[in-house]
């Protein structure tokens, strides 16, 4: 009897060690692993990914950061090991690299990132021809960009034959690729051709606005222009496809145009928050693209915009979607965005205009009283008077406050939110001086030691009160709304240059011109500026220096060597700090 029971247990062991080998063979033909190495890289994580590829945003960085890390070890190599049930396509990451990626259950893949990129292992000879081809189609982008301006010039007609006659190029190489092998699968094929339809189509959008750019003419279009531009709408395969996406991107950012879809569009004073949401949301798409395109938008609006000025489409989109997983999301970031607002000591509305209420975000010094008479840092974010938020100038504003000022980052009519033109910006910028003069011992403030300062469009607007007499709005006129002191960073001096500064001035921007309206007696400037800056150039700033002094203003600078328009090098920024703290010691502003 006991050895029956011993022979039992046995059995039983042996079945469970038999399923057990089962299910990790299972497991193990299921599974991918990719190894790889990185040389000279100064990085220390690496990414593989399979999701959609975030919409690209020019005003903050845009990291990936979906799918898995894999640490980068000391030799500069680095291992993952994924589940795939199924033939997919995935990317590998590292800094602004990318390398795309075929992947079947059970691949081995090694991937070598060098100066040259070389993958080998499983699927070598269509992963290697994704190298190529992306070479082959950055070629004749390079062509496109390098002739942009004569190809932009033709006719409609001549326009699309050129962008054919391309096209047909990249096609060849591609069926010289597939006609030396045998079973290409379909999906390869389909990804493939995808990127190459969807890089011409990107250009093929802008052929409207860009025929108008240079021949100042509007474009002679097909009456099914744009519906042939509509065609690669429901192709969510290729969410993870970067050259779909800029046209997916683009094609939206188009119809949100309306009206002016077919002209030029880019340089007039628009909103298009709510614009590109209706958009999206009166789309022909099927549910995965319209839920992947809110999902972008909402996160572009919550880096861009304050979320007073997104939270009605929120409500919208809670209404009508029916991806619930998706509205918990979004909400989540609103109310973090929401919840950021509840850092400074008070909000005041300063100003109503057109029913648009724009706030003072106030930050006050320790054991402040409204008796004090401290001085007052206004601050005004950047972001081309198009976007940008008062929540971004908060690390400032209380850098400032615990030096004993009274730091309030200011909200102003944007271009994005409200459709209006730079003079409304300046208009609100000059009302928030008054604002602060007219209630400084509500607010504790000294009146004769008000500070305008601000980044990028928001430096702008700060020089632009001391400098620029006109655009005054009738809040609190027995004020003045001139400072006692400017310190700029970044700023741009000359809107001359260039037809989008006259298209969101609507033609006055010589009148906006810090530059061209220099006169003598201003107040005291300090500005801050950096070789590298591509949207402010470093030229403008030594025009300005020279006509500030030629009119005998007090006018200080420091510029930074290497530095790039936004300040992200750290060593630059606490430079900027101390410098900044030094002046106002020495003005009298704060004590050392």
């Amino acid at each position: 009897m006991a050895e029956k029971r011993i022979i039992q247990v046995l059995v039983l062991v042996l079945i469970v060690f038999v399923l057990g080998c089962n299910t990790s063979t299972t497991k193990k033909e299921s599974s991918v692993i990719v190894t790889g190495n990185v040389s000279s890289s100064h990085y220390k994580e690496i990414r593989l990914s399979n999701k959609p590829i975030p919409i690209e945003n020019e005003w903050s960085v845009a990291n990936d950061t979906s799918g898995i890390a894999a640490t980068i070890d000391e030799e500069g190599n680095f291992r993952f090991e994924i589940e795939v049930d199924k033939s997919s396509f995935h990317r590998i990451t590292l800094g602004d690299k990318t390398v795309q990626l075929y992947i079947n259950p059970n691949d081995s893949i090694s991937v070598t990132l060098d100066s040259v990129i070389g993958i080998q292992g499983s699927n070598a000879h269509l992963n290697n021809y994704f190298l190529h081809q992306k070479e082959e189609l950055n070629k004749s982008e390079r062509y496109i960009q390098k002739n942009l301006a004569s190809i932009y010039a033709l006719d409609e007609i001549r326009f699309s034959n050129q962008l054919d006659s391309l096209k047909e190029s990249n096609i060849a190489h591609y069926r010289t690729f597939i006609s030396s092998f045998e079973n290409v699968p379909l999906e390869f094929e389909e990804r493939c051709m995808a990127g190459v339809n969807y890089l011409y189509k990107y250009y093929q959008l802008l052929y409207p606005s860009g025929h108008e750019i240079i021949t100042h003419k509007k474009a002679y279009l097909p009456a099914n222009y744009f519906d042939e531009m509509s065609e690669g709408l429901n192709k969510f395969q290729f969410l993870n496809d970067k050259r779909y996406i800029a046209y997916l991107d683009k094609y939206v950012e188009i119809m949100s145009a309306g009206d002016l879809k077919d002209r030029r569009y880019d340089n007039l004073p628009t909103e298009k928050i709510h614009a590109r949401y209706y958009t999206i949301k009166n789309l022909s798409a099927s549910e995965e693209i319209k839920d992947y395109l809110f999902e972008q938008h909402f996160k572009i609006c919550t880096i861009n915009y304050s979320s007073k000025n997104w939270k009605g489409i929120l409500s919208d989109f809670e209404k009508d979607t029916k991806n619930k997983k998706l509205v918990s999301k979004i909400k989540k970031q609103y109310q973090k965005s929401n919840d950021l607002r509840k850092e400074p000591n008070e909000i005041r509305t300063y100003k109503i205009v057109d029913g648009i209420e724009l706030d003072a975000h106030i930050f006050y010094p320790k054991e402040h009283q409204k008796g004090n008479r401290r001085p007052a840092y206004l601050y005004f974010h950047g972001g081309g008077w198009s976007l940008g938020m008062a929540e971004s100038g908060y690390s400032t504003c209380k850098r400032m406050s615990e030096k004993g000022m009274v730091a309030i980052s200011f909200e102003y009519r944007l271009i994005d939110v409200y459709g209006n033109d730079i003079q409304k910006s300046l208009e609100d910028a000059k009302s928030a001086i008054r604002w602060v003069r007219s209630q400084a011992s509500v607010l504790g403030v000294n009146s004769d030691k008000i500070v305008a300062t601000g980044f990028s469009a928001g430096a702008h607007l700060a020089a632009s009160t001391a400098i620029i007499d006109d655009f005054v709005s009738e809040d609190n006129k027995d004020f003045s709304s001139k400072p006692n002191l400017v310190i700029t960073q970044s700023s741009s001096y000359d809107l001359t240059k260039g037809d989008w500064f006259d298209g969101v001035s609507r033609g006055q921007a010589m009148s906006i011109s810090l530059l061209q309206n220099v006169k003598t007696g201003l107040p005291p400037f300090l500005s801050f500026h950096t070789t590298e800056d591509y949207l402010a150039p470093v030229s403008e700033f030594f025009q300005f220096k020279t006509v500030m002094e030629k009119h005998k203003n007090d006018f200080q600078f420091q510029i930074f060597e290497g530095v790039g328009h936004f300040f992200r090098d750290k060593d630059a920024r606490e430079k900027l700090y101390l410098l900044r703290d030094e002046y106002l010691v020495a003005r009298g502003y704060i004590t050392d």
